[in-house]
């Protein structure tokens, strides 16, 4: 004790000390309130965390669940049979329309157009949807565009709605009536045969073999060629005064037909399949013949018979 403290013990005054610490009071204070100041940050960031880490997860799940939107389908309850007319109709445009790229069965072909049966995407896809869908098309699908109303613009609103009924009937079987067996119309219109008759300088002969082809182009090779053989881009050349096409004879070209050409075919300057038989086997060798007098009549600007009625 100092002296001036030993004074005031002495005189009876209070002599006042330093408290004595050793800090633990003070720290845990100070640790409390910065806790309590930060806990407020700490729980929005945390529920901000949560809430992306929710909604990835949901993303997933959401995935995963559109991948399997065909299987849910066909291990669900089946919806209503489709009506026996418009499946009818809508099979006679899918035919002549939509099988040159997704087949006759409606489960595609390699290097054109993909299986309409087991997609997923189509599955999921309302009515409504997959209508709308059909009238844009998708430019860039794979492995080929899908062009507005399959290439073919005079596509009615109806006769689309009769194919999303038909491919309803395909994806679930159990839901397709009994359907008539099915026979390919090679009528030509009256348009087709006076067309054809003029191409053909008055020889009936020749007229009916180029009604015929344009008939059978119309219903095979359009949705790549596009009517009249005006062509699409991205998926089929033009055809009208076409260079390759004139540069052979009519036996060349059947051949050529007959065989198709491979996206690894170095001559191939498009890198997109042209099939067999224009993608439709069941061309007999004066189907394909035909088409060529088709062919044969396509000038400038103006092709003979577009297939429009």
């Amino acid at each position: 004790m100092s002296t001036h403290e030993q004074g005031k013990a002495n005189s009876g005054q209070e002599v006042w000390r330093q408290p004595r610490t050793d800090g633990y009071r003070e720290a845990g204070l100070a640790s409390l309130w910065a806790c309590l100041l930060a806990f407020p940050f700490f729980a929005v960031g945390g529920g901000l965390i949560y809430v992306d880490w929710a909604d990835r997860q949901a993303a997933i799940r959401a995935e995963a669940e559109a991948a399997q939107a065909w299987e849910h389908l066909v291990a669900a309850s089946p919806e209503p049979v489709v009506g026996l007319e418009t499946a009818v109709r809508g099979r006679e445009v899918f035919v002549t329309v939509c099988a040159a790229c997704h087949g006759q069965d409606g489960k595609g072909i390699e290097g054109l157009g993909k299986n309409l049966v087991e997609s997923d995407f189509v599955a999921r896809q309302t009515d409504a949807q997959f209508h709308a869908y059909v009238i844009v098309g998708r430019p860039d699908a794979k492995p080929m565009p899908m062009p507005p109303r399959a290439g073919r613009p005079d596509l009615t609103d109806a006769q689309i709605d009769d194919v999303v009924t038909y491919v309803r009937g395909l994806q679930d079987p159990r839901r397709m009536p009994e359907l008539p067996a099915y026979v390919v119309d090679t009528t030509p219109t009256a348009d087709q045969q006076a067309a054809a008759l003029e191409a053909a300088g008055g020889d009936a002969e020749l007229a009916a073999w180029i009604a015929s082809g344009n008939k059978l182009f119309h219903t095979t090779c359009v949705a790549c060629h596009g009517q009249g053989g005006i062509g699409i881009a991205g998926n089929g050349k033009p055809l009208i005064e076409n260079a390759f096409i004139n540069s052979l004879d009519d036996e060349g070209l059947l051949a050529f037909i007959q065989k198709g050409r491979l996206p690894t075919d170095p001559a191939n300057t498009t890198g997109i399949l042209m099939p067999p038989k224009g993608g439709n086997p069941a061309l007999s060798e004066d189907d394909i013949l035909d088409i060529i007098s088709y062919l044969r009549t396509l000038k400038g600007n103006h092709p003979v018979g577009d297939g429009s009625n």
